[in-house]
């Protein structure tokens, strides 16, 4: 579970970014105050995209990032993982593009990798 004290990072990290992209389309908007409703559309997507992909992230992470696989297993075989380190997972959503740091773990037996819930 994620600590109160992280809890309050993360949202200070959302709504620092919220402001940084708010800053910036109203910055564009004095730019361009031609633009269409379809030009500022196009202006707002990806920053919605970059500002929800961080959401989601943050609430996928929220009780952790899986580092602690002691007596976890292989979902395949049941053998136990072996803990790799944290790796990074790109991920496309509609609501935007997540990266999770996430803990890497092996199963010597499949030799497959596997990104253990919690």
């Amino acid at each position: 579970m994620v600590s109160s004290e992280q809890v309050e990072r993360n949202r200070q990290e959302l709504q620092a970014l919220a402001d940084r992209l708010y800053s910036e389309l109203y910055e564009w908007r004095a730019k361009h105050p031609e633009a269409s409703l379809d030009q500022i559309a196009a202006q707002v997507t990806p920053r919605r995209r970059r500002l929800m992909g961080e959401w989601i992230a943050q609430l996928a992470c929220q009780d952790g990032n899986g580092t602690v696989v002691e007596g976890i297993s292989c979902p395949h075989c049941g053998q136990p993982l072996v803990y790799k380190g944290d790796a990074p997972r790109q991920q496309e959503h509609l609501e935007g593009e997540i990266e999770l740091k996430r803990a890497y773990c092996y199963c010597p037996a499949c030799q497959e990798g596997i990104f253990p819930p919690r």
